[in-house]
């Protein structure tokens, strides 16, 4: 089936933003980004990879030390937190992603955000990040639940160092309602809705040991995905998140190594897709100049249905790859620029297996101290089935686009003001699977 194209971009839509961008002057949002600290980068190839890296996101973000921010709003003790409390105005096109007669609305967003840090003795830490809202829909009310949201960044960890080991224990919690914004970056392949209520939680541990030039890693983490409706009940998961890896400095500009990860996926209300997956291959980071960084990677990857009904329904192994490749360039000091290519495999969500190649890359101008702009572009060719051997099971192919553009303005040393547009198009080959979905928003945040 040839498939139909979903509505085009609008255009009056697209000028008025960039119209209020350049009044407003604002840039992208940062959400514990403190008065007196500079404009946010553009976003890290590396840490939009971990949106499609399942296997390997635990363990990547628990490698990122959590720096005592240059000035805390509300000093405690030899540490400190900041607070701030926002209102956001959002404005979408197809609430229901949709592929005809879409539905729009007005969201109020009020929303509140505490981070702190708090060091124990000389070396430890404690930090906590704590993000909550609630989405107010003024025409589709069926939509409001009264239910406060907790925000995926939100995060406890506690930081441990003893010679050179450094041990990170974290706990990430989240419920969200909405299908596809403010969810950080796992991709849903949802349609036809308006609402997917689930809560998140993982839990676990990185530990690190430290030679200088050799730097090895291990992490195990426990992870759960709920669906709040019985409708999704089918997502329902809990995975056993292994990883491990080493790195040797060869020299100042080159590092070189092997990493590996696994997990064990087992689906309680869907046994079919019950998995256990490996990956293991050589990893390089170059940084020719302290303005360039590169991060390649890849290897055999290997996707095992392990279900009692594997067998009757013809599940067989997958044996594939994953590769990617990082880049990040500081042009100058009003410009930050990061792309990335990956092919990789991740848990789906009609099917067993969500295969998707990923063409990302974002941009941040700062062309003042207050004041940053950053553009997102990213494409992602998609593959959900249960594997290339199942052409009687489900199975979609489709082409998901993203494209965004943000910007931030610190107004003094309280006020912050945000705003931005992205637009989302999912071209299936299944028609009525694809859909169309403009995002505008603006905010304005209050920082204790």
């Amino acid at each position: 089936m040839s498939a139909r194209r979903p509505r085009p971009l609008p255009a009056p839509l697209i000028d008025a933003l960039l119209a209020v961008s350049a009044t407003l002057g604002l840039s992208s949002a940062a959400r514990a980004q403190e008065a007196t600290s500079p404009p946010p980068v553009a976003l890290s190839a590396e840490t939009y990879q971990l949106g499609h890296s399942p296997l390997n996101e635990p363990a990547a973000l628990a490698k990122i030390p959590e720096a005592e921010p240059a000035h805390f709003l509300i000093p405690v003790g030899t540490g400190g937190l900041n607070f701030d409390a926002g209102l956001k105005l959002v404005y979408v096109d197809n609430v229901f992603l949709t592929q005809n007669h879409p539905s729009d609305d007005f969201v109020i967003v009020p929303e509140c955000d505490i981070s702190a840090l708090f060091p124990v003795g000389q070396f430890n830490a404690l930090h906590f990040d704590i993000g909550l809202g609630y989405y107010e829909y003024l025409k589709n009310t069926q939509l409001n639940s009264g239910v406060p949201l907790i925000n995926p960044n939100t995060d406890l960890s506690f930081t441990l160092r003893s010679g050179d080991f450094r041990v990170k224990f974290s706990e990430k919690f989240s419920y969200q309602e909405s299908p596809v914004y403010d969810t950080g970056g796992e991709f849903f392949n949802l349609f036809n809705t308006a609402l997917f209520k689930r809560y998140f939680n993982r839990v676990g541990a990185l530990v690190t040991w430290d030679q200088n030039q050799l730097v090895m890693t291990a992490g195990y983490f426990h992870e759960n995905l709920w669906s709040a409706n019985s409708v999704f009940n089918y997502v329902d998961h809990a995975s056993e998140l292994f990883s491990t890896d080493a790195m040797l400095a060869t020299s100042k500009a080159i590092t070189v190594g092997l990493e590996a990860a696994g997990s064990l996926n087992s689906f309680p209300n869907s046994p079919s897709y019950d998995t256990w997956r490996a990956r293991v291959g050589p990893v390089l980071k170059f940084t020719p100049s302290e303005f360039i960084s590169v991060r390649v990677g890849g290897g055999y990857e290997r996707i095992q249905y392990d279900s009692s009904a594997a067998a009757s329904l013809g599940l067989k192994p997958e044996n594939t790859y994953y590769a990617y490749g990082d880049v990040e360039h500081t042009i100058n000091q009003f410009l930050h620029q990061a792309l990335t290519v990956a092919h990789d495999n991740q848990l789906g969500f009609n099917a067993a297996n969500l295969e998707g190649t990923t063409l990302s890359y974002s941009i941040t101008w700062a062309p003042r101290p207050r004041l940053s702009i950053t553009p997102l572009a990213s494409v992602n060719f998609y593959n959900e089935s249960f594997g290339s051997t199942t052409a009687n099971l489900y199975h979609e192919e489709f082409t998901y686009y993203l494209f965004g553009l943000s910007a931030q303005y610190q107004l003094g040393h309280h006020w912050r003001t945000d705003a931005g547009w992205n637009y989302r198009l999912k071209d299936s080959e299944i028609e009525s699977h694809g859909y169309s979905q403009n995002q505008a928003f603006i905010e304005v945040v209050y920082q204790f």
